[in-house]
C-alpha cells in the first residue's frame, strides 16, 4: 500500500529506485541523492514482502518524522522521485512490482532508473576488468540516450555464457537483488527503464556509492552536484545517519 503525505504532480519525473544488493551500494547512493538534492519525503510504501522497519529520521537529526522500510522522496527543481528501501525482501515481489508499476503509470512518470550492485568476483569473465560500472537499458532509453552513453564510453552489460557452453547466455546481475526482475516487469509494461550498477565487494562501500552517483550524474546532470577539474564531487554532504553506519564504537571496558 502506498500512502502519500502530500499530493504532487509527478508527470515527466524520473524515478530512482535501489535494488538491495552487494554492499547496499544502491541504498547508500539514494541516501546521497536525498541529502544533496534536498529531496522531501512525500509518502511511504508498506508491503508484506519487506521486513517492517521504523526509526528516527535518517537525514534530519532534530526531526520527529519517522523513517520506514520504504519511503518516497521528491524534488520539484530536479524532477526526481527517489524511493529508499531500508529492509530486505522476504516474500514474493509480484504485488510490490505491480503496485509500483501502477504508481508509475498513474503519475505519468517518464522513466525508471534502478540502481544496484553485483559481486566483484563475477567480473572474472567480464571485459574490461578495470571498468566496474555497467548499464542495462530498454529500447526506448537507448533511442533517447544511446548517443550520450556512447559518448560517455559506458559499457552495456551483456549476457554471460559459461566457458565451453553453446547455450545462449542469460542477462543476470548476481548479488543485485530484484534489479533484473523489476526491469523485465517494467519492459513488459513498456515503461522506459534502465539499470545502473557497479561490481564491488562487501565492506565500507561509501566509495562505491559515490562512484555510482558519479555514473548516474553523468547521465542526469544534477546542477546542484558540483564536480571539479579532477572529476571529483565538491562539498558532497553525507547524511547524518551515516555517523552510525558501522554501529557504535566498541566499549572501552573491553580493553
Amino acid at each position: 500500500m502506498i500512502t502519500f503525505l502530500q499530493d504532487m504532480c509527478l508527470e515527466d519525473y524520473t524515478l530512482l529506485l535501489p535494488s538491495v544488493g552487494v554492499g547496499n551500494v544502491s541504498q547508500l547512493c539514494i541516501d546521497l541523492l536525498i541529502t544533496n538534492l534536498h529531496l522531501q519525503k512525500i509518502g511511504q510504501i508498506c508491503n508484506p514482502a519487506f521486513v517492517p522497519v521504523a526509526g528516527a529520521n535518517a537525514y534530519h537529526e532534530q526531526s520527529r518524522e519517522i523513517s520506514t522500510e520504504i519511503d518516497i522522496y521528491a524534488g520539484i527543481e530536479t524532477c526526481i522521485v527517489a524511493i529508499q528501501v531500508r529492509s530486505p525482501y522476504v516474500g514474493v515481489l509480484t504485488e510490490f512490482f505491480e503496485e509500483l508499476t501502477h504508481f508509475i503509470t498513474n503519475k505519468k512518470i517518464a522513466k525508471v532508473i534502478i540502481l544496484s550492485s553485483s559481486n566483484d568476483y563475477e567480473m572474472k569473465d567480464v571485459k574490461p576488468q578495470n571498468l566496474k560500472l555497467r548499464y542495462v537499458a530498454s529500447p526506448s532509453i537507448h533511442a533517447e540516450s544511446g548517443k550520450l552513453f556512447k559518448k560517455l564510453n559506458w559499457i552495456l552489460h551483456e549476457p554471460q555464457v559459461a566457458s565451453g557452453s553453446t547455450e545462449e547466455g542469460k542477462l543476470r546481475i548476481p548479488g543485485g537483488g530484484f534489479a533484473m526482475s523489476f526491469f523485465n516487469h517494467l519492459s513488459t509494461a513498456n515503461i522506459p527503464s534502465a539499470i545502473l550498477f557497479k561490481f564491488c565487494s562487501e565492506g565500507n562501500n561509501i566509495t562505491d556509492a559515490i562512484d555510482l552517483l558519479y555514473y548516474l550524474n553523468n547521465w542526469m546532470q544534477f546542477e546542484v552536484l558540483n564536480i571539479n577539474s579532477e572529476n571529483v564531487f565538491e562539498n558532497l554532504k553525507y547524511p547524518s545517519s551515516w555517523i552510525l553506519l558501522f554501529g557504535n564504537p566498541p566499549p572501552r571496558n573491553m580493553y
